[in-house]
């Protein structure tokens, strides 16, 4: 557990730095995140044969009620927006975009990344390898969760107010928790991947609109 939590807070921390400190394009944003969501955990722990991988025993049911699952998140994201979307700066959000590099003609290549991409690395450290490494503690559900919807906050803070910003916290952790029991019967990553997926999806649609109509 103790080097599981290291690593994470080590890496979040140096994320978040980047995301908020440097002004760099988004693709160098990805490269740091790749290695110290993927390639850092393969090199340190690749012993451990990460058994959250095995996609093929994740059972059918699991599947099916990840699937159902993330349609309804996905729903429930693009709601939310709607309503919340007179208290949310997206010129702020536009010019963040813009200076990352997304535009309207980098948009389309961004989301693929995050829809299968950005999706896969997040499942894979925070669903898979911390929970792995925290073991059968019951903080191996609460724990990584929390630090998913932590490490998110790089991501709001310029746009959201701070009573907004706490709600998208708080959403994000109890996602994280929805995630993490939808892989427990299975053992694998692959529920949590597809309700995550369902859920950029809704994202992306909220980004079609800023992008192209707003």
């Amino acid at each position: 557990m103790k080097r599981g939590l290291i690593l994470s807070i080590i890496s979040i921390v140096f994320l978040l730095w980047i995301e908020q400190s440097l002004e760099v394009a988004y693709i160098w944003k990805t490269v740091a995140k790749a290695i110290f969501f993927l390639i850092v955990p393969v090199i340190l722990f690749w012993k451990s044969g990460f058994p959250f991988l095995r996609f093929r025993n994740t059972d059918q049911k699991s599947i099916k009620i990840a699937t159902s699952s993330g349609i309804a998140i996905m729903g429930i994201i693009v709601a939310v927006f709607v309503v919340l979307q007179p208290f949310i700066d997206i010129d702020a959000l536009i010019m963040d975009l813009s200076a990352a590099g997304v535009t309207t003609i980098t948009f389309p290549f961004i989301a693929l990344y995050i829809l299968f991409g950005n999706s896969i690395l997040e499942e894979f450290f925070f669903r898979g390898l911390l929970p792995n490494l925290i073991g059968k503690s019951p903080f191996r559900v609460v724990l990584p969760s929390f630090l998913f919807a932590i490490y998110h906050i790089s991501i709001f803070l310029p746009w959201f107010s701070h009573a907004l910003l706490a709600l998208a916290v708080s959403g994000l952790w109890i996602g994280g928790v929805i995630f993490q029991f939808a892989n427990e019967k299975s053992g694998t990553i692959l529920p949590s991947w597809i309700i995550h997926m369902f859920a950029d999806i809704g994202v992306l649609i909220i980004g079609i609109y800023i992008i192209y109509f707003y």
